[in-house]
């Protein structure tokens, strides 16, 4: 990500702690469409899971939660030639929908289709920055036009890229294939960012299936990624996390991938990231269930 500012409709039916890995903390009445990936890894020996409801949903309703969720980013507008759009955010057939769209039938208007704003997009944001030191996945299926499917968080001067995902990158087709994760410290500006880009190649294409992303933010400089609940990522920051993070997820342009086409943002089979289910854990102590003391390791 480049510059970006700072920043349940029902609690998930399975709340409640996993006390080891063979526990699932399902309820048979709702049971998620994948049980296979949406567990965390196992807890450290004297700790236990517990889901945290403000940052999960199983987005099962027909309208956004604005009690956890926000269908824009806080303070930024977007990036050019994008800009976020909230009426390009819905929730329906069980999956929140992110499109990408555009007004225009021609870029002929358009003095320069790299920086003047053409493409609505659009963005999830959590209401609150209260993402710390946790588990988190999500399961996804990116567009497929050349715009990004993204799973992120970040605060004030830190951000963890779980995946900026492409189903479909004009220069760079390969990377439809490809989890690109990366996380970035810049507590003096984006001039001295401090980036660990990481890539991993997945079995099956970004946008032809849905993937479960997932993050264990260890402590202030480890960070665990995951795909299909393998480890494919250790990253070590370029420098201390501490502060609380917002939860997003969107899309953008970015220029460098190639610019979308007008055809495929007006494609509804091409032009949306779907988000099946978010959930986040946090580690407590055993026999400390629900209380308020957060363990970081």
């Amino acid at each position: 990500m480049n510059v970006r500012n700072q920043i349940s409709r029902h609690l998930l039916p399975w709340v409640a702690v996993v006390l080891s890995i063979g526990t699932l903390p399902i309820a048979a009445a709702d049971t998620p469409r994948s049980t296979t990936f949406d567990l965390p890894p196992p807890a450290p020996d004297g700790f236990a899971w517990e889901i945290v409801p403000e940052l999960s949903d199983e987005f099962s309703g027909t309208t956004l939660d604005e009690r956890k969720w926000l269908p824009k980013h806080p303070d930024w507008k977007g990036r050019e030639p994008s800009i976020y759009d909230p009426s390009n955010v819905s929730v329906k057939d069980g999956m929140l929908h992110l499109r990408n769209t555009t007004r225009l039938k021609t870029l002929d208007g358009v003095k320069n289709p790299e920086k003047d704003v053409w493409v609505q997009s659009a963005c999830v944001s959590s209401r609150d920055r209260i993402a710390s030191y946790g588990y988190y996945a999500a399961r996804m299926k990116a567009s497929r036009i050349c715009m990004t499917s993204s799973f992120w968080f970040q605060g004030e001067h830190t951000e963890i890229d779980v995946v900026e995902q492409f189903g479909l990158s004009a220069k760079n087709p390969e990377e439809k294939m490809l989890m690109l994760m990366n996380t970035h410290y810049f507590p003096q500006g984006w001039d001295t960012d401090k980036a660990t880009p990481q890539r991993w190649q997945m079995p099956t294409s970004s946008g032809d299936a849905f993937h479960v992303y997932g993050v264990w933010w260890k402590d202030e400089k480890t960070v665990w990624m995951y795909h299909d609940g393998q480890k494919v990522a250790e990253i070590t920051t370029g420098g201390p996390f501490k502060e609380p993070q917002y939860l997003f997820f969107d899309t953008e342009v970015f220029v460098w991938e190639g610019l979308p086409t007008i055809e495929s943002l007006n494609d509804s089979a091409r032009n949306t990231m779907l988000v099946d289910w978010v959930r986040a854990w946090k580690l407590v102590k055993k026999g400390n269930a629900g209380e308020k003391n957060r363990a970081t390791r």
